[in-house]
C-alpha cells in the first residue's frame, strides 16, 4: 500500500489517478468490437463488465467510422459487424417487443426493420426505419426468444408482430 510520505497515511488511488491525469487509452492500443459483441483490446477480451458497459455507452460515429468518446479522450475502434446488440426482448407477438440494447437503452421493435439471413438477425434502432438508423444484431438469447414466434406457410417463414407480417425467408 502506498503511503503519503508527509503524513504516513495511505494514498487514495483515485487521487493518484486524478493527480497523474493518466490517459484512459493507450496510444497504439487496438480496440475491436467483434461480430459477436465481444470487446477486445490488442486481441485480449475485455472481461471487466463496467468497462464493457462504459464502452457501449460511449460509442459514437462520424464519417470516418466508430470511436469511443470518454471525457476529453477519443479512440478510433474497429467494428466487425454492428455496433449495437440486442441482448434481451420483452413483450409478445400481439403487443410487440421492447428491445434491450447493449448501450443500456430500450426501444420498441419496429417490425418492418427486421432483416434475416441464416444465423444473423438484425433490426434498425436509433430512429427505427429512418435514414441514418443503426443496425442492432440479436445475440443468441434474444434471437431465439424472438424466433419462438416464427410461423410458416407454403411460401415463407415469417413473424407476426403487432398484426404486421414480417417475412424473414422464402422457401425454396
Amino acid at each position: 500500500m502506498a503511503l503519503d510520505g508527509r503524513k504516513g497515511t495511505p494514498l487514495d488511488p483515485l487521487l493518484i489517478m486524478k493527480t497523474a491525469n493518466a490517459p484512459f487509452f493507450v496510444d497504439n492500443e487496438v480496440i475491436i468490437l467483434t461480430r459477436n459483441g465481444v470487446w477486445l483490446a490488442d486481441g485480449t477480451e475485455i472481461s471487466h463488465e463496467p468497462t464493457r458497459r462504459l464502452f457501449a455507452k460511449s460509442l459514437k460515429k462520424d464519417a470516418a467510422g466508430y470511436f469511443l468518446s470518454i471525457g476529453r479522450e477519443t479512440k478510433r475502434i474497429t467494428v466487425e459487424d454492428t455496433a449495437y446488440f440486442v441482448h434481451r426482448i420483452d413483450g409478445s407477438p400481439n403487443a410487440g417487443f421492447e428491445l434491450w440494447i447493449n448501450d443500456e437503452t430500450h426501444e420498441k421493435l419496429v417490425p418492418s426493420t427486421l432483416e434475416y439471413r441464416p444465423g444473423r438477425l438484425v433490426c434498425r434502432i436509433k430512429s427505427g426505419a429512418k435514414e441514418g438508423a443503426e443496425k442492432a444484431k440479436f445475440l443468441h438469447a434474444a434471437y431465439f426468444d424472438l424466433l419462438k414466434s416464427l410461423e410458416e406457410d407454403s411460401k415463407s417463414y415469417f413473424l407476426k408482430i403487432g398484426g404486421v407480417r414480417v417475412e424473414l425467408a422464402s422457401k425454396p
